[in-house]
């Protein structure tokens, strides 16, 4: 061991491991758990977890929150594994917004403050601050969880109060927050509209907005581009009813949308469309 590149340990052998197993490692030495804190390595790790037939599934409960793996090489039961919160917060009062590389970006109910945590390593910081940014209100806000170009992590956070509307971006390297300029002339920070959560796509965050009435209409999807720090407006794909609702997927780096047509008591189709240059392209019917 001696003789191995500390690099080649870490990410070509350490970096390769289950989770469970990584949290063991940040024992071995304080270098080894710094190492394991950077971002250089949680996006190694991820980077395998994501090619490697066992997968994680986090659920919250009513009093806990568990981590169960799923193999769809061999499929099997294995006892879930609690997660151990080091943040005062019941489950039930915990609203998980986004999560990226091993992170997760949560809402506390109880103060309406934004935390992003890592359950693996139990790491967390509060995004909060006296200049009221960092607060979320989960019947009008939207977010995103995004890495930029100088491989900086983001928090894209959609405030919306009183008819207006503020974008704020909050840097976990600079460790502070920014605003940016949303599109001007539209009217999307008004309560009628809702934002979905953010879908994130090849080097963009995505957004459906739908007015109240949902008909189709009134659907839009908004684009964040995550280098520039710019946004821009999609058409929604080309349905037209009464009744419409779109949900967005990233399937291989690919924007999908399911749009469904119809109410929530009878849906009469479903079609998968595909995103392809700032076009939609309609696919299957499920």
């Amino acid at each position: 061991m001696s003789c191995l590149p500390f690099l080649l340990v870490m990410l070509d052998i350490i970096a390769r491991l289950p989770p469970k197993n990584v949290a063991h490692c940040k024992l071995v030495c304080k270098e080894w758990l710094d190492f394991i804190l950077d971002r250089k390595f949680v996006r190694a790790h991820c980077h395998y977890m994501r090619a490697s037939a066992d997968k994680k599934l986090l659920m919250v409960g009513w009093k806990t929150i568990e981590v169960h793996s799923l193999n769809y090489k061999s499929p099997g039961f294995i006892l879930p594994r609690g997660v151990t919160r080091p943040f005062y917060a019941h489950p039930s009062r915990m609203f998980f917004l986004a999560s990226l590389d091993g992170m997760l970006c949560v809402c506390l109910q109880n103060t309406c403050e934004l935390v992003v945590w890592n359950p693996l390593t139990t790491k967390f910081k509060k995004l909060a601050n006296s200049n009221s940014q960092g607060f979320y209100k989960v019947d009008s806000d939207a977010l995103g969880f995004f890495v930029d170009s100088s491989d900086d992590y983001n928090i894209l956070h959609i405030k919306r109060r009183r008819c207006t509307m503020t974008v704020y971006i909050y840097s976990m390297e600079l460790n502070s927050w920014s605003t940016v300029r949303f599109l001007k002339h539209l009217p999307y920070h008004h309560y009628t509209y809702l934002w979905s959560p953010a879908t994130l796509c090849g080097g963009g965050l995505y957004f459906v907005v739908t007015q109240c009435h949902g008909r189709s209409d009134g659907l839009t999807v908004i684009r964040f581009d995550v280098n520039s720090k710019s946004f821009s407006e999609l058409c929604f794909p080309n349905v037209y009813d009464d009744e419409v609702s779109g949900s967005l997927v990233n399937i291989n780096e690919e924007l999908h949308m399911c749009v469904c047509i119809g109410n929530y008591d009878y849906r009469r189709e479903i079609v998968l469309w595909r995103l392809k240059n700032k076009s939609w392209m309609k696919g299957h019917v499920l």
